[in-house]
């Protein structure tokens, strides 16, 4: 029998774990290196230990989101785009309250 190969840990240029990540990012890296499941005799994972540790990967992640947008609105403030109107859309043309977003009002020249 061939001996079957073990499979290697995909490569990544150097540098590129830790180069972009943020406090947060690192926080969620630690927690899953050193998150271990409770085993059952059948079944496979305590469902209960399980579900805990997903509400605490949740809160994790909420933390983590919260601070990029901190930092994305500090960057927008920095380049001088009010937040406010960055984050509301912007008010559709006559044409497009007339027709929906994205279509063409038809003219006598179409329907020829």
């Amino acid at each position: 029998m061939a001996k079957r190969k073990q499979p290697s840990a995909p490569e990544r240029l150097p540098g590129a774990e830790g180069e972009c990540l943020n406090h947060e990012q690192e926080e969620i890296v630690r927690w899953f290196r050193k998150t271990r499941f409770r085993k059952t005799l059948v079944g496979g994972v305590d469902e209960v230990q399980l579900w805990k540790k997903l509400e605490e990967l949740y809160g994790l992640y909420e933390k983590a989101i919260r601070a990029e947008r901190a930092r994305y609105d500090a960057l927008l403030e920095q380049a001088g785009v009010t937040v406010r109107a960055a984050a509301e859309p912007a008010s559709p043309s006559p044409a497009e309250e007339a027709t929906g977003p994205g279509i063409e009002p038809s003219t006598k020249e179409d329907e020829t």
